[in-house]
């Protein structure tokens, strides 16, 4: 199971494992938490580890994005419009629906289609969301109108997922050498962004959280500020998931040494995720292998593919 929503540098595959190191407390902190992985899975599967889950990230609007998902804004029946590249850059600094779910890799910076790409992917969500076929959609499905059997977003997706990649096999020799040719110069980056439409699998994460608007226990708080603006009450327990060293930039500049002062200092028990090696302040208290989608700077393709995610603890 996938938690939180796709979000850049999401724990989402390895969350259960990090959490396994966290001691039981009546509170839990959140501090940087992003897509809201760690907190989606405390909530659903350790219910009775927190009394409250406190999520927090400075990131504008993610937390309130992240509240409506729970409330079921974006539950049955919702229809995701098509953003384009322009809209994305005109409106992505006020909307953090369209800067997340509409950014490549979700870093909420360029655009999620290449330029070459960009009309065939809106040919395909107009399909899929709206049942409106153009010549492309047509081309691609063989039909003006979706069978009986197919009837939900997630089915038409998936059809024209399958789609796809049976016509790529059925390409000739000479078709397949020219679309080889462009995915080498990155003009459609990859054949699986041909074959995917990422902003309704990532639509799917964000109204999975609906169910989270069921659950008793534990209770949910968010905020949206500096980690070092939030108060910490009395036993608690606290995980930041920092953004990494050398790794690609976040939409705001990340200042290490001073966390590290921070977390050394903070008079409770603080645990945070990191790549590299820390100093003796902190303890190592876990390390798992990860695939590396944040590669560092100057990494080679081997060494950027897998890295080891580490957990270090303050020691309180």
């Amino acid at each position: 199971m996938k938690y939180g929503i796709t979000y850049m540098g999401s724990k989402s595959d390895i969350v259960a494992s990090i959490a396994m190191n966290f001691p039981k407390a009546e509170n839990f902190y959140d501090l940087f938490g992003g897509g809201m992985s760690m907190t989606h899975y405390l909530a659903a599967k350790r219910p009775n580890a927190f009394k409250n889950l406190y999520y927090n990230d400075l990131n504008p609007g993610l937390a309130e994005l992240l509240q409506k998902a729970i409330a079921g804004e974006y539950g049955e029946g919702y229809k995701m419009p098509w953003v384009s590249r322009d809209e994305f850059h005109a409106k992505k600094s006020q909307d953090a629906f369209i800067r997340i779910l509409w950014s490549f890799g979700n870093n909420q910076k360029g655009y999620l289609f290449a330029p070459g790409i960009e009309a065939y992917k809106k040919s395909a969500h107009m399909a899929v969301v709206f049942d409106e076929f153009d010549k492309t959609a047509i081309s691609v499905l063989g039909f003006d109108k979706w069978p009986f059997y197919v009837s939900t977003q997630k089915q038409k997706r998936l059809f024209w997922r399958k789609k796809v990649a049976f016509n790529h096999k059925e390409m000739s020799r000479s078709e397949r050498e020219q679309l080889r040719r462009l995915e080498q110069l990155e003009q459609l980056e990859r054949l699986q962004q041909l074959k995917q439409l990422q902003q309704l699998e990532s639509l799917e994460r964000l109204v999975g959280l609906k169910k989270l608007n069921s659950l008793q226990n534990p209770k949910l708080f968010f905020s949206a500020k500096d980690y070092r603006q939030v108060e910490i009450l009395p036993n608690s327990v606290v995980y930041c998931d920092i953004p990494y060293k050398g790794t690609a930039e976040y939409t705001v500049k990340f200042d290490h040494e001073s966390f590290y002062r921070w977390a050394e200092s903070a008079s409770f028990p603080v645990f945070f995720s990191e790549y590299g090696a820390c100093d003796k302040r902190f303890k190592l208290v876990y390390q798992v292998a990860k695939m590396v989608k944040l590669a560092p700077k100057g990494a080679t393709k081997e060494n950027a593919v897998k890295g080891r995610e580490k957990l270090f603890w303050n020691g309180v």
